[in-house]
């Protein structure tokens, strides 16, 4: 496309607005003074007379009142509307020559050579004494100066009485009495943009060009600083949650300390409960010690009574025996027997009762085993068709065997049978009370508002914790998507929990911490056994920030994190949700609250499994606890009725352990040898008495002594024998006291242990393990145990004491530092856990989220409001520039052109940030930490967030933001002059090699190229007003340049007024159309004139 020539391609058919006419009243020392003027004017005068004057008040007008009055007069000092209004003198004793009440007028009159038409635009500025100043700008349409009453009857008419005088008159006029709105009705009036209000001022304040980079700054680019209020006002709000957070993290922090100190008390007073409880069973282990010990001492006792009274037993009957022999013996003294036969039978007799005797005490043993063995049968319920035959028969052999054979089988088969059961039931009661203790700790993770994940999840949660805060050197929390969100209708959250099945448990990390925690997550994936965890990368979702979730499943969820919510929309957005499964086809993908999916043009019930247990939000919480309450309550039932079960089968295999029967089959044969001995004892002592009758007297007489002599004997032995069973039952009577009083005591601390166990299987399970080791270590030395129980209690006991006493110190820190008023007390501590869990999960996760939005509210601003807004200004100037040097580009000064240069600023603590905020353009479109720049410029650009985020109000501080804040100090400014020959230079190297009009005519180019900006890109219908005020203009240049520069404004349309020295005056007087003279009489002045026509 071809470059328009926008200095060359003047259109002649162009109509201007021009400046024809000046009224001022009361301004200075003009006190109603107008002048008319034609096209380009010149004024002069001497010092003092009110050039300067002039001039200020054209400006004033042409400004909406934003400029600064002229400092070059130097007959009053510093100007100011006041002293403009009053007409300060400087004369003591008479400061000013207007006092009372003013009204001043500045009045501009235009004329517009398309219409035709004149219009005024100026100010009116009411001035009471003493009063506040009260200014209107007007603009009165199709009006000359001269048609417009200013002053009535002599008097200068008041803003209100201007007003009134325009409408009776029937002139339209409009008023403004502000600036900004000033600015927009001269604007208007004038067909110029607003740059030109401040081109105005920036022309009369020229100066010569001394430094080429100060000077572009400060004339030719506007002073535009990037408003970053909105970011510091952002910044504010951020320090402030901020520091909210860090005061709740604080509050968290001290709480934390009561609490896990509160949970070190609990541990202690659970290893005390355990040796409580290992102490009991310690001493059930020795009460059974004692009863064993005592029931074999009873038994021992037992079996010598009882071979006592057997003993008893058969020296009654040998007592009765001699006594009666003795008495046949004496009545048959008289018979005569055969000596040697009577003396066989009577060996043989006394053998056979020996050997009687001895058996007999066998057989008494075994039929006294029988009779047990019978109740012991029916204890354990033998089949009562044996018990029948052992009490039915008369002891046969034959009988016997074959009971007791039978018998023994199944003694045998029960014992088996009840060792499986218990060895069975061992196994069926670990796992119950496993699965127990797993609960428990469920439960009191729930208690503590606190999910329970499986083992993968739960261990990388750990893990990334563990090693982000390592590190980033700061606490970082990662947790999964469901402790994010909270189902808002129960009804939908089996939907809820089942769609989004194991990504309810992938875990939300901030964007900064992605790439690290991808990277721990590969290194310890295998060495861990971690699978099947997702880690979201949120950085890439703010695309889901805001869209539609009307009627979805994404609906149906408040989210407490920024980006779980991103999370969420992009996976339940999509996902339609619909009361009846016949409405599922309305859409790709819908579900129902019966957890019947529609999706892939294919509909599936969720499996119950995935909801049934629910993980999302706090609500997830009171379910699963309601749930494992329940479960715990069930498994006490269960582990109760399995240990009654185990007692009743340990008793039952104790009483089968105690059957004799396989030792009774063994001697049953014993009976029938009894018997036959005590025929045969029988047989021989009926012959020896028969031959006792037939034995002599004297042998007989010898018998009876010999039978007196073992009466006699027989008889000392029985009191012998009563006195010693005497002896022996007292103690067996004290001994079964004494084991029933142990006994006794054993079953009541055995019901308390069962008791409690069935209360407590977490102590008891401990204790159990301790019982092994301490029955280990002291063998059967009970009392060691005990002491070494006592000892370890006693150290328990303090260290509880001793924590109790730092968890109350721990609860007077906190009450003093937040004065929440709370017991300094265990009895309270419910209340620091619960607001403990309530700052944790509620308050702090807000506030985080909170304080990430305002951060990132920052960050956006910072982007929005500085760096975008810099670039803009940048880019802009840039262009501005380039638009100049087109045109400068086919303009020749006395053979040589000018071109503006900019480039990137040298300075080393601003061109860093000129080179990011130039090329990173994902800077600005993504966020703070972009991956498009490196790890240096992201520093970079962070040192500089930092410094613009200052919320300090000090002087330097705002110097500093001032700096940073203005687009001009991040490029470098050059004026490179091109001459005929080719060559060319830089205006900053021969600046001080050049003359003065060398110097000065880029000035007066660029100000043409300025102005001919403000007006080239109008309307092509409308025409303008384009005025510029020169002060002491072209005063160091020579008559070919000023002639030169004339023609150039003249050709841009541009309307020049120009103030000069007398001395000056007769250079430029050839080149311009009207001529003014200032003359000052006394406190007047006064202006003369005269124009080419």
């Amino acid at each position: 496309m071809k470059s328009i020539n926008v200095f060359n391609n003047i259109k002649k058919e162009i109509t201007m607005k021009t400046l024809t006419k000046v009224k001022l009243i009361n301004w200075h020392t003009f006190s109603n003074e107008e002048f008319e003027i034609y096209k380009n004017a010149l004024i002069t005068g001497e010092n003092g007379t009110g050039k300067s004057t002039i001039l200020d008040a054209i400006q004033y007008v042409l400004t909406a009142g934003k400029c600064k009055f002229n400092k070059a007069a130097s007959d009053i000092g510093n100007r100011t509307l006041e002293s403009y209004i009053r007409c300060k003198t400087g004369i003591e004793g008479h400061e000013y020559a207007r006092n009372g009440d003013v009204t001043t007028y500045i009045a501009l009159e235009f004329y517009d050579e398309k219409t035709e038409k004149y219009q005024i635009i100026g100010t009116v500025i009411d001035l009471p004494a003493g009063g506040r100043l009260n200014r209107d700008f007007f603009q009165i349409i199709d009006c000359k100066i001269s048609d417009v009453a200013f002053i009535e009857e002599r008097r200068v008419l008041t803003r209100k009485e201007f007003k009134k005088a325009l409408i009776d008159h029937q002139q339209t006029g409009i008023f403004k009495d502000t600036i900004k709105e000033g600015e927009s009705l001269f604007g208007n009036a004038l067909g110029v943009k607003s740059k030109y209000f401040d081109l105005v001022t920036r022309a009369l304040a020229f100066k010569a060009i001394d430094n080429v980079y100060q000077f572009i700054v400060d004339f030719l680019l506007k002073e535009d600083f990037v408003d970053i209020q909105n970011l510091r006002d952002s910044i504010k709000h951020y320090k402030v949650l901020e520091e909210k957070l860090k005061i709740s993290k604080k509050e968290c922090e001290s709480l934390e300390g009561v609490v896990s100190q509160y949970d070190t008390y609990l541990d202690t007073h659970f290893q005390m409960d355990v040796l409580e409880c290992l102490k009991e069973k310690l001493q059930e282990k020795q009460l059974q010690a004692i009863i064993d010990n005592s029931q074999k001492k009873y038994q021992k006792i037992n079996d010598q009574l009882n071979f006592v009274q057997q003993k008893l037993t058969q020296l009654n009957q040998d007592e009765e025996t001699y006594q009666e022999r003795y008495h046949r013996l004496d009545e048959s003294l008289r018979e005569n027997e055969t000596y040697n036969l009577k003396n066989e039978l009577q060996k043989e007799s006394e053998q056979l009762k020996k050997e009687k005797e001895k058996k007999e005490n066998s057989y008494q043993t075994l039929i006294t085993e029988i009779k047990q063995e019978i109740q012991l049968l029916k204890k354990v319920k033998i089949p009562n068709s044996y018990i029948q035959i052992l009490q039915n028969q008369d002891y046969q052999t034959e009988t016997l065997t074959h009971a007791f054979r039978n018998i023994v089988e199944e003694v045998s088969k029960r014992t088996k049978d009840v060792t499986e059961k218990i060895s069975h039931l061992k196994i069926e009661m670990t796992q119950t009370v496993d699965r127990f203790n797993e609960y428990c700790k469920e439960y009191d993770s729930l208690k503590e508002n606190q999910l329970y994940y499986r083992k993968e999840i739960q261990e990388l949660i750990q893990l990334l914790n563990e090693k982000l805060t390592s590190h980033y050197g700061k606490i970082i929390e990662v947790k999964p998507l469901c402790e994010y969100i909270e189902v808002k209708d129960e009804k939908w959250r089996n939907a809820l929990e089942g769609y989004l099945n194991s990504q309810r448990f992938d875990l939300i990390i901030e964007p900064e911490y992605f790439e690290y925690a991808l990277l721990v997550y590969e290194e310890y994936k295998n060495k861990r056994g971690i699978y099947g965890v997702g880690i979201v990368d949120v950085a890439k979702m703010s695309r889901y920030e805001d869209v539609d979730v009307k009627d979805t499943l994404a609906s149906q969820l408040d989210c407490k994190n920024t980006y779980a919510r991103w999370y969420v929309n992009m996976l339940l957005s999509k996902v339609q949700c619909v009361d009846d499964v016949t409405q599922l086809r309305n859409y790709a993908t819908a579900i129902t609250p019966t957890c019947m999916l529609y999706k892939n043009y294919t509909a599936r019930a969720i499996n119950p499994r995935i909801y049934n247990k629910p993980y999302i939000g706090l609500g997830a919480i009171k379910i699963q606890l309601a749930t494992i309450e329940q479960e715990l309550e069930n498994l006490k039932q269960e582990i109760k009725l399995q240990k009654a079960n185990y007692e009743d089968l340990k008793n039952g295999q104790a009483l089968l352990n105690q059957s004799k029967a396989d030792h009774i089959f063994y001697r049953l044969d014993l009976i029938d040898e009894y018997h036959n001995l005590l025929k045969e004892y029988q047989e021989i002592n009926d012959r020896y008495e028969k031959l006792i009758l037939d034995d002599s007297l004297i042998s007989l007489q010898e018998e009876c002594d010999a039978v007196k002599k073992q009466l006699e004997k027989t008889k000392r032995e029985k009191e012998d024998s009563l006195m010693k069973k005497g002896s022996l039952e007292n103690n067996l009577e004290t001994f079964k006291e004494q084991l029933e009083q142990t006994q006794e005591e054993y079953q009541l601390l055995h019901e308390k242990i069962v008791q409690f166990e069935m209360e407590h299987v977490d102590v008891t399970q401990v204790a159990d393990q301790q019982v092994v080791i301490y029955l280990k270590r002291f063998s059967k030395d009970f009392n060691g145990m005990k002491n070494d129980i006592e000892q370890q209690g006693n150290g328990y006991q303090r260290k509880a004491n001793q924590i109790e006493n730092q968890i109350v110190m721990k609860m007077k820190d906190y009450n003093d530092d937040y004065n929440i008023g709370f017991e300094n007390a265990l009895t309270d501590i419910e209340s620091y856990k619960q607001r403990y869990h309530q700052l944790k999960e509620m308050d702090i996760v807000s506030k985080e989220e909170k304080t990430r939005q305002a951060k990132l509210k920052c960050e956006e601003s910072f982007k929005t409001s500085f760096i975008s807004g810099l670039n803009e200004k940048i880019e802009n100037a840039k262009k501005d520039i380039a638009e100049l040097n087109k045109g400068l580009a086919q303009r020749d000064f006395n053979g040589e052109t000018y071109e503006f240069c900019v480039s990137p600023t040298s300075r080393d603590d601003f061109k860093e940030y000129y080179k990011i905020i130039q090329s990173g353009k994902e800077y600005m479109v993504n966020n703070l930490l972009s991956e498009t720049l490196s790890e240096s410029q992201r520093r970079i650009m962070d040192d500089l967030f930092v410094k613009l985020s200052s919320v300090e109000n000090d002087q330097e501080t705002e110097q500093m933001l001032m700096e940073y804040t203005d687009y001009r100090n991040y490029l470098d400014y050059d004026i490179k002059i091109k001459y005929a020959s080719g060559d060319y230079a830089y205006f900053s190297k021969v600046n001080k090699e050049k003359s003065g009009g060398e110097t000065q005519t880029p000035f007066y180019v660029i100000m043409a190229a300025s102005f001919e900006q403000v007006i080239r890109n109008r309307n092509q219908n409308e025409d303008f007003g384009c005025v510029v005020i020169f002060d002491e203009a072209f005063n160091n240049m020579d008559e070919q340049r000023i002639q030169e520069m004339i023609k150039f404004y003249n050709e841009r349309e541009i309307q020049t007024f120009i103030a000069v020295p007398p001395s000056r005056a007769g250079t430029i007087i050839p080149y311009v159309n009207t001529r003014l003279l200032v003359i000052k009489q006394g406190q007047q002045s006064f202006v003369e004139g005269f124009r080419d026509e």
